[in-house]
Order: C-alpha cells, then structure tokens, then sequence
C-alpha cells in the first residue's frame, strides 16, 4: 500500500513537473463598461496577446461579429509582433455603430494565430444603448436589479431599485437619487442580532441613526437577509429582530418604509411564513419579500401559498421579491438565462408582485475557476450577457404596464397580458414544447421584442389574426390595443 502511495506521488509529480505552459496567451478587456456602448460610439475592445514561448514575435488576430442567432455582421483580422516573454496590447474596431444592430446582444469571437497554428479562442458579447432619460419616479416601474455601482449603464437599462448592502457611504445614494433609483439597503445588523452578536440597544441605535441620518436619501429599509437559511430554529428571533428594527426607524423616521421577510427556501419548509405572521410579522414591516430560484411550477405553488396564507391572517400587504434569477443560479448558459429574464419578470408580475429584483449585475463571488457565469447579466470577465439587453428591452417594453389578465393557453403553457399607458403586452411560452397559436386584437402593428432585446415587426397597421409558434422561448409582443383572443 505504501509503495503504491510512493509511486502515485511521483507519477503525480512528474506530471505537474512535466506540464508546459501554452506557448501563446489571449485576454480581452472592453473599452466602455461591460462592453455597452452608446449608439453613437464604434465598439473597440483591447485584446493582450502574450508570447510566453513562441518560437517567432508574428502573430495575427482574427475576429468574427454576429448576432444572437449566429448571422455574421462583421470581421476584421490584426496583425502584431511581440517578442518572447513581453505582452502587447491590440485595439480591435469591432465595426460602425451606425451599420451594427442596436439594442440587441452582439456576439464576438476572437482567435489568436502564431507558429503557423491556432493558439486561443476567445467568445464574449457586447452592443449598445440608448442613452436614457428619467423623469419618474421610481414607484413607477417594478424593476430592480442588484448593483452597487455602474450608475450611468444602471439608468440605460431601466433600473429603478437598487439593493445594496448598507453602510454610511453617502456616495452611492447620491448616486443612485441622482439616476433616479430608490436605494434600498439591506440591513445586516438584524442577521447579527438574531445570533446575539448585537445587543438590543446596539441593534435599534445603528438602525435609528442610520434612517435619521440619510432619511433625505433612502426611503425603503430591509431589516436583514435569509433568516430561513441561516436561523433554521423558526422565525422567533428573526421577527423579534423586525419589531425592534421598526419601531426604531419609524421613530427616526416615520414615513420611511420597511421591508420584511427575505425568505427563501419557502419550499423547504413552508411553516415558517404562517409562523411568521402568528408572532407579529405584519405589524412590524410593511412589504412582504421573498427570493424565488426554483422552477416556475414550484414557485407558482408557493406564491399561491403566499397569498392564501395572507389572507387567512388577514395581513395582506405588498410583496416584493429583492432575489430571482434563472432556474439553477449557476447555469452558465446565456440563452437560458434570458429566456428567465422574461419568464420570472411576467410570472411575478402576473401574480401580484410589485417590485422585481434580479440577481445580479455581476456575480461577486469567486466561481470562475469552475467555469460558472452564475446568475449576473455581466460575466467576470466585464462583458455584457445576452439577459442584460433583455433587461434593457422589457424594462423599456413594459414601462408604465400594469398586469391586465393571465391567458389559459394549456398545461405548462404561460401567457401574461399587461395594461400600457398606450396598447398592451403579451408575455407568452410554453415549457410544453412548440404549439401554433393565433392571437387576435385591435388593428395596428404588432412588434415582438427576443430575449436577445431584439425588436422585430409581426404585423404592420391593420392586417389579420396573427400567426404565433409558442415555445420554450418567450416572447413580448406589444399590441396596439388588448389581446380579444388567443387560441
């Protein structure tokens, strides 16, 4: 036995002390932020080529755009020298903002050619944004997305709650009223509470002169995080921890408002929320929230449950949800990810959920090694995912929407028209596989909006019924009047 440890230990390291490095490396880095640029700007990238071996300095880059669904746009090729054991960086011009897509997720392929042979390959995303201007409030959108910072790109992309983690930096709610956001922190102070790391006193003081000191700036406060996950005896604490948080913000302020709950594994031990609620929860908060990563069937269920359960308490109240993402918070797959910026937002909203908020801008926890682009709309490497120009294109779609009606379009079928200031919207998918559907309305155009942001015409004024293959991926169609039949 012994031997065989020696002997693994030696093949082993032969192996590591064996390994070369590649002769050729690649990296990217973006210009502009997250590689989104205004529509008046030509996209560039710097790429860094470093020569760690290569047997000459000659190397040349090639590079491919296209769009979601892999039609070429543009390419280009560079050529450089760069001496063994030196790095240099490249500019590559992607193309003319005025010939590109705008408003739609672009797709960039990179490869590094030297000794007379492919070194690396490289795939990210980027595109652009109209630049655009607030002047509502923020209660008159639901949609939040998780970000402490990037306050210009946040505002194009139509976010209007932030969810920071608190502390008394004033920048970033400057910031964020600035951009026309609502900064809603979270409170981690009731989570160190709740394992009696703080004493009463301490607790309600920091909370007290927090919302007195920047009641001109915050209005929403979250009194901790995920008691469910991390205070699995019951709610005891956790709701003791709500009241004392309450009543010392009401007093530094009384029209501030407070956010309760932050309950996540719902699923798993359901109890909890009427628990809740028996000891007091709804006198001491005044939006309910919840986090949502499970599939739609399972989180249809809950918020049934959720609502049910508020009413027999008669404690009905607004419910927020600060966390949701696409099913499997470290799926790395960009298409399915979109597909759940759509999906998630129309399955909240058509069941009475007022503020929406994804997780997140960028994922900050360290998966890279793993591979795992995890739930942010930017990767780790700064460039720009295929959902946020999903988010962009349905916070803009749906702005002013207020929920109308939920379609029966069969099992597993998912259909949710919502109330614009001008026409409608219908979000609708099947997780059934595909189906022909014809969906009736008012004379006028019809666009359908991809979850690559893409906008596309289906009919223009006047015309028929039209003629809709549903399926596993969404689509928002904007309608000049209400959705009169769909079957």
């Amino acid at each position: 036995m012994l031997v065989a440890g020696v002997l693994a230990a030696l093949t082993l390291y032969c192996s590591i002390a064996g390994a070369q490095p590649a002769p050729w490396a690649l990296s990217l880095r973006s210009a502009k932020t997250c590689a989104v640029f205004g529509v008046t700007e030509d996209p560039h990238v710097i790429a860094t080529i470093r020569n760690v071996t290569g047997a000459a300095p000659d190397c040349k880059l090639a590079f491919d755009v296209s769009d979601y669904d892999g039609k070429a746009l543009n390419a280009g090729e560079v050529a450089a020298s760069v001496p063994q054991g030196q790095a240099r960086d490249v500019d590559l011009a992607l193309g003319e903002a005025a010939r590109l897509p705008h408003g739609e997720y672009l797709a960039l392929t990179v490869k590094l050619v030297a000794d007379g042979k492919p070194q690396a390959e490289l795939h990210e995303g980027f595109g652009f944004l109209p630049k655009r201007t607030v002047t509502t409030p923020p209660e008159a959108s639901p949609f939040g997305l998780l970000t402490e910072g990037n306050w210009p790109l946040a505002r194009d992309l139509g976010i209007r709650y932030v969810r920071p983690n608190w502390s008394w930096d004033e920048r970033p709610m400057d910031w964020a009223k600035r951009y026309g956001m609502a900064y809603c922190p979270l409170i981690n102070e009731a989570n160190a509470f709740a394992r009696g790391e703080l004493t009463e006193k301490e607790y309600a003081d920091f909370v007290r002169e927090s919302v007195q000191r920047y009641k001109g700036y915050v209005k929403y406060w979250q009194l901790g995080n995920e008691f469910d996950i991390f205070h699995r005896e019951g709610p005891k604490a956790y709701v003791e921890s709500q009241r004392i948080g309450y009543l010392a913000a009401k007093a530094a302020d009384p029209n501030c408002v407070i956010i309760g709950g932050s309950i996540t594994e719902l699923q798993c031990r359901k109890e909890g929320w009427p628990e809740s609620l028996q000891l007091g929860l709804a006198k001491w908060c005044d939006i309910y929230d919840f986090h949502f990563y499970q599939d739609l069937t399972t989180t249809q269920t809950m918020l049934d449950y959720i609502h049910l359960t508020c009413k027999a308490y008669h404690a009905e109240k607004p419910i927020w949800v600060t966390e949701t993402t696409q099913v499997n918070m470290l799926d790395p797959d960009d298409h399915n990810q979109a597909e759940y910026m759509f999906k998630r937002h129309a399955h909240l909203l058509g069941n009475g959920i007022s503020v929406v908020m994804w997780h997140c801008f960028r994922w900050p926890y360290p998966f890279e090694a793993d591979k795992v682009a995890a739930t942010g709309v930017v990767n780790y490497q700064g460039f720009a995912r295929p959902a946020l120009f999903a988010f962009a294109a349905m916070t803009e779609a749906l702005d002013g929407a207020k929920f109308a009606r939920k379609w029966d379009i069969g099992k597993n079928g998912y259909a949710f028209e919502f109330a614009l200031p001008k026409g409608s919207a219908l979000v609708i998918w099947s997780e059934a596989g595909e189906r022909a559907m014809r969906l009736k309305t008012a004379p006028g155009a019809v666009t359908v909006i991809r979850p690559n942001g893409r906008s596309e015409s289906v009919r223009q004024a006047g015309g028929d019924d039209i003629a809709l293959t549903v399926s596993k991926t969404p689509g928002l169609y904007l309608l000049p009047g209400k959705a009169t039949g769909l079957e």
